[in-house]
Parts: structure tokens; C-alpha cells; sequence
């Protein structure tokens, strides 16, 4: 699947960001679509209530397009880089030409942007009827076992991911979330000191916490 999806983008424009740029909003008409090559990128849906929720995180391989093929995919959201990152990019008509160039590079996209839906939508699930505290061991985890990087007996999450990020990824205040991370400190169970990194220092009882 990486060959064909791959050659859609075989000679695309290369671009590198910094963390925080913005790429695509609810008001922006883009005109491209992109693979992700590097760094990780957010995606976020303002609700009706005024709340940002974090809906998924595009890693290198994941692939975004308003095209007709898709059309609807993401839509209303926000797309910003949360490290610095880098895009391959085509034009919306030759990302067309090419995706229906054969039915294998249409089934490779169909079945790369269903691992993507399917990720954000477990991520929901996850957090069905369960309180905050639970919510947010419960992402800890996961983002450990997706980003983490081993440091001995502890795990560092190599995404600088905010306090605002992991309410928006749960549906909860910011300021919830510092509070229950406190407590997650006070029972060593992480390390954050303020700062925009995590490190996981027991990552068994933060998983009991919820199993």
C-alpha cells in the first residue's frame, strides 16, 4: 500500500513547518492535497457549544484532501502541526488523475483513510460513560503505547502534547485536566512539570487505573 500511495505523491512539493502553523481552517478553500512526511499534525472540530474537540492526529503516511472523492472528510476542521513537520503536496486535479489512475491506488486510499476514521472514532469510544480521571489515564496510555519512547522504567511521550490538548482529546476544561494530572504526580504515576512533555513513570497502575 505505501508504493501506491506513495506514487500519487511521487514528485510532490515538499514542505517543512514549524510547530503551531495552522495549515487549514473552516474559512481556507485549499486547493492541495498532502501526505504527511514528517512530524504529526491535529485535527480539530470547533463544536456548537464553543468547546475545540481533538478528533485525530495525522502521522507520516496519513493523507488529507478536500477532493470530490472524499469530499467531506474533515470537513469544518482545523489542521495545525503540533511539532514541526513536514507536507507532500499536489493540486487537488492531479491528486484526482492520480488516485483514479487504477481501483488499486482507490482501494489503497480507501483503506488508509478508513485507519484513519477508525482511529479517531476509537478514540471516542474509549471514553463512553467513563469519568475524567479514567478519560485521561485511559489517553495517557494510549498515547504511550503510540508515540511513547522508552527511558528506562519510565516512557517519554515524544509529542508536545498541552494540557489544552489532552482536554480537547477527552471533551473536558483545561483546567480539569491539570487537576487530575496533579494527582497523577502526587501517585508518581507521570511527570510533566508544566512543561509541554510527558513522561509516563508507571505506566501498569496508570493502566489499572482503568482496566
Amino acid at each position: 500500500m505505501e508504493t501506491v500511495l506513495g506514487q500519487i505523491f511521487a514528485d510532490a512539493h515538499s514542505r517543512r513547518y514549524d510547530a503551531g502553523v495552522v495549515l487549514s481552517d473552516p474559512t481556507a478553500s485549499p486547493r492541495c492535497a498532502f501526505m504527511v512526511a514528517g512530524g504529526a499534525l491535529k485535527v480539530t472540530k470547533l463544536l456548537s457549544n464553543g468547546r475545540e474537540i481533538l478528533i485525530t492526529i495525522l502521522e507520516p503516511g496519513a493523507i488529507w484532501s478536500d477532493c470530490a472523492l472524499i469530499k467531506g472528510y474533515w470537513r469544518e476542521t482545523y489542521i495545525e502541526t503540533i511539532s514541526p513537520a513536514q507536507t507532500l503536496s499536489v493540486d487537488n486535479a492531479q491528486f484526482e488523475e492520480r488516485v483514479y489512475r487504477d481501483s488499486e491506488t482507490v482501494t489503497a486510499l480507501m483503506s488508509r483513510i478508513g485507519e484513519q476514521v477508525s482511529d479517531a472514532l476509537t478514540l471516542l469510544d474509549d471514553f463512553r460513560g467513563r469519568d475524567v480521571a479514567t478519560r485521561l489515564a485511559s489517553l495517557i496510555v494510549r498515547l504511550s503505547k503510540q508515540y511513547g519512547v522508552a527511558q528506562g522504567d519510565s516512557v517519554l511521550i515524544d509529542l508536545p502534547f498541552t494540557h489544552q490538548d489532552l482536554a480537547n482529546m477527552i471533551g473536558t476544561a483545561r483546567e480539569t485536566v491539570s487537576r487530575n494530572m496533579s494527582r497523577f504526580r502526587a501517585d508518581g504515576l507521570v511527570r510533566d512539570d508544566g512543561l509541554a512533555t510527558l513522561e509516563v513513570l508507571d505506566l501498569r497502575k496508570l493502566e489499572a487505573l482503568f482496566c
